[in-house]
């Protein structure tokens, strides 16, 4: 390896570290946030639409979170979605007049599981508010007050946000932060409100508030029925057609615990990475360069530059492994992320770049993306 070449390739890939740790200061700025507030006086409509398809483990602990909310005009809609575990059992369980539960219909051809649950949910919705949440979600008991309050007072048409993401296992803790990371390093948060550009679109379907009138004017889940993705898609219908988008900070108001184990950390980020990026080759290709060259090359480098004892390619190395580490343990205080982890993050990308293969993999070659018992095919979901 040409030394003077490694030397050029590492200041380059510091100036650009250098420019997505601005990004990320600024956008951990200018990143809205909701605060617990209390007493407020918002008393609009909500319905609260939960899509279940064999969430026994999780829905129970949603449910007892929406009970004990502290807003006084809801309704609580969960629809079965054809589980073949106990979901439906522990619905019926809570006694609460606000909650009903509707039997979900056979999957539609042409449609993506949840799609189809959430427009069957629509359906029965009354409120002036549809929000939308997973049912591995759990609710501050001021969320949808505050969530709601946040919504009017800024005029908002879709409200989406960044929960705080659970991580228990090794495997958890090493790819769920980059969540955090791919958000706030890559993209301009700020521009997610005040551009009208698609482009500059960001949504969580774990958590999604649209005012009624704005879920119609998009076409709602029917205008996407197909897209495996459906929050990215869904905050980019709102954007397109005039409408106001937030993306905020929720970490204090909803928790989530999305995967329990490697199984399902490698599944489910099989089934959204290559669809999240459109199915676009050329985005994948880059995105698997680009991590390996910011994030994975310095690493490689610093151990050469030990080897060969080059002071200029050690030093410039452990700057390109500690800015990426800084960002981490920014986001470790901000969003209540794991801290050691932040160190590895080196692991977490070549986990990432693993996983994006696999997701290509699968669509293209496989059976196609798997997900809650169901398979669904590339040419189904473009």
């Amino acid at each position: 390896m040409d030394h003077s070449v490694t030397i050029v390739l590492l200041t380059l890939i510091n100036f650009i570290l250098a420019i997505l740790f601005l990004m990320n200061l600024i956008n951990l700025y200018f990143i809205k946030k909701i605060y617990m507030h209390k007493n407020n006086d918002c008393d609009v409509s909500v319905s609260v639409l939960i899509p279940a398809r064999n969430e026994e483990a999780n829905i129970g602990r949603c449910l007892r979170s929406l009970q004990e909310q502290n807003y006084g005009n809801f309704e609580i809609i969960v629809l079965n979605d054809n589980s073949n575990d106990k979901t439906a059992e522990i619905v019926k369980s809570v006694n609460d007049v606000r909650l009903r539960m509707i039997d979900g219909k056979n999957l539609e051809k042409g449609w993506v599981g949840k799609n189809f649950a959430c427009h069957q949910l629509q359906l029965e919705a009354k409120g002036e508010y549809l929000l939308f949440i997973d049912a591995d979600t759990e609710l501050n008991k001021d969320c949808i007050s505050n969530a709601v309050t946040f919504a009017v007072d800024n005029k908002t048409d879709l409200l989406s946000i960044m929960p705080w993401e659970i991580s228990v296992t090794f495997w958890e803790k090493l790819v769920i932060p980059m969540l955090y990371f791919a958000v706030m390093a890559f993209l301009p948060v700020p521009l997610i409100e005040h551009s009208k550009r698609r482009e500059f679109s960001m949504g969580n379907g774990q958590f999604m508030l649209f005012k009624r009138s704005c879920y119609d004017i998009i076409g709602g889940h029917e205008s996407l029925k197909n897209k495996i993705v459906e929050d990215v898609w869904l905050s980019r219908r709102v954007k397109e057609l005039g409408q106001k988008l937030i993306f905020a900070d929720g970490t204090d108001i909803v928790k989530c615990r999305m995967y329990g184990s490697f199984d399902e950390v490698w599944n489910g980020f099989s089934k959204n990475f290559f669809a999240g990026l459109a199915f676009s080759k050329g985005g994948l290709i880059a995105v698997i360069i680009t991590y390996f060259i910011l994030f994975i090359l310095p690493v490689i480098t610093l151990i050469y530059g030990i080897i060969i004892s080059d002071l200029n390619i050690l030093y410039l190395s452990i700057a390109a492994y500690i800015i990426p580490v800084i960002i981490r343990i920014t986001h470790s205080v901000k969003f209540n992320q794991p801290f050691l982890f932040s160190f590895i993050n080196f692991l977490s990308c070549i986990f990432l770049i693993s996983v994006s293969i696999n997701s290509y993999r699968i669509l293209k070659f496989g059976k196609g993306a798997n997900w809650k018992g169901r398979n669904y095919c590339e040419n189904e979901i473009k």
